[in-house]
């Protein structure tokens, strides 16, 4: 990710955070994101809450702004500013055709995906090629060493005073 860039991974939640992330799509057609090879399609004009079950809350909100950049730029790319730099561009076949636009072009889209509009809920689709196994999520569960605290201490992970 550019170290100069406005859109870095969050390390916290929002203050105002309530124990559910959600995603606005306001554009007029449905908008589909991947995460781990799981397509996640957002009905047009509508607000879903996101929940993702192998993310942690931090994971999920970190997420979620990935996929207001995506919706953003497929947005913006459909802005009269990008179809004049698409115009200006015709018959440019290099690297230097392609359509710019800074943070700040794009901010009023992002900004869109946190406004609430009328609750639905997002449909999801597992797109993980057949046979192909995907990693099962991992929880870290701490071990108390067995000298910890005592014998009557329990064990974070049986709660019976035990190690695994």
């Amino acid at each position: 990710m550019n170290p100069n860039t406005k859109y870095k991974f969050a390390s916290e939640l929002p203050k105002d955070y309530k124990g559910t992330l959600h995603f606005t799509n306001f554009s007029d057609e449905e908008f589909t994101a991947k995460w781990n090879n799981i397509a996640y399609t957002f009905p047009a004009k509508k607000t879903v809450p996101i929940f993702i079950p192998t993310a942690s809350p931090i994971e999920t909100f970190n997420i979620r702004t990935m996929f207001a950049k995506q919706l953003a730029d497929r947005e913006f790319r459909k802005s009269p500013k990008a179809v004049s730099l698409s115009k200006k561009n015709e018959g440019v076949h290099s690297i230097h055709a392609a359509i710019s636009y800074t943070e700040n072009e794009i901010d009023p889209y992002i900004a869109k995906c946190l406004e609430p509009l009328p609750m639905s809920e997002a449909t999801t689709k597992d797109e993980e090629p057949e046979g192909k196994k995907r990693p099962k999520a991992r929880v870290a569960h701490p071990v108390r060493d067995a000298n910890y605290g005592g014998e009557d201490t329990d064990s974070l992970v049986t709660g019976k005073g035990e190690s695994l």
